[in-house]
């Protein structure tokens, strides 16, 4: 009888050790942190907003520096009010409010500032209003809704940079046999731009030239590094046709096994 209860235990643990195994190892997401992530105002309607609880702008450019408006807000039959803070879902958007009108008021106005750099596509951001009525739940929550388009300067690609020349990267890997790598290139001054391998510098198994040949303001291309394979030579190449010190003009070259 003993083998046989011992038998019976360790199938009901093959069966359920798994599941057990498996709920220990999930993340235990904390009560109020699943509140605070998604918030539910306080029944009833306290605050009143001109135009609703939803806004939008529409669609804006990321090259825009910001867009604002001012959102005016009574209380609920003449009520007072106390706003103890603001908080938003991202910190590209910002609200401010004049504490003096704010403190026991049956009405005022939050500025909201809305900063597009760096969020392009569909907008859909909250602010979360929170009074002296309920320090866990928000008294309103506002949205602001829209649409951002991509910036059209797009030297924020190019994270690397030589002089007024941006690069997506400074080194390159050349294969091993000999044959070109390439690197995505932009022209973030104001003149045009010729590259090419400084030839007192660099080493002769290595040229680099740009597709264009001739790189515009604000132009994207190639920069086009060829490697001739040759024993026994390291590889060093610099660029020229940009005003930077040489040490700054070095790309990292290295052989693709």
């Amino acid at each position: 009888m003993r083998v046989g209860r011992v038998v019976i235990v360790a199938l009901v643990w093959a069966i359920f050790a798994p599941t057990v195994m498996l709920r220990a190892q999930l993340p235990t997401i904390p009560k109020e942190v699943r509140k605070a992530a998604m918030p539910t105002t306080l029944e009833g309607e306290w605050m009143l907003f001109e135009g609703g609880t939803t806004h939008s702008f529409d669609t804006i450019s990321e090259d825009d520096t910001s867009w604002h408006t001012q959102l005016h807000w009574s209380a609920k039959e003449g009520n007072k009010l106390t706003i103890t803070r603001i908080q938003s879902s991202c910190g590209c958007l910002v609200a401010k409010l004049d504490r003096r009108m704010s403190v026991n008021a049956s009405e005022g106005v939050i500025d909201v500032t809305y900063y597009p750099k760096g969020h392009a596509g569909k907008v859909n951001q909250r602010l979360f209003v929170y009074t002296t009525l309920s320090e866990e739940k928000p008294t309103a929550i506002i949205t602001i809704v829209g649409r951002v388009t991509p910036s059209l300067d797009r030297s924020g690609d190019y994270p690397h940079s030589i002089g007024v020349l941006g690069l997506r990267q400074k080194s390159a890997a050349v294969p091993e046999r000999g044959g070109e790598a390439r690197i995505a290139v932009m022209n973030c001054g104001s003149t045009p731009l010729r590259i090419s391998h400084d030839k007192r510098l660099s080493t002769p198994n290595l040229t680099a030239h740009t597709e264009p040949e001739v790189l515009e303001k604000g132009a994207e291309g190639d920069l086009v590094i060829t490697y001739t394979p040759t024993k026994g030579e390291a590889l060093m190449l610099y660029l020229t046709g940009i005003n930077t010190p040489p040490r700054e003009r070095k790309i990292e070259v290295t052989i693709e096994k």
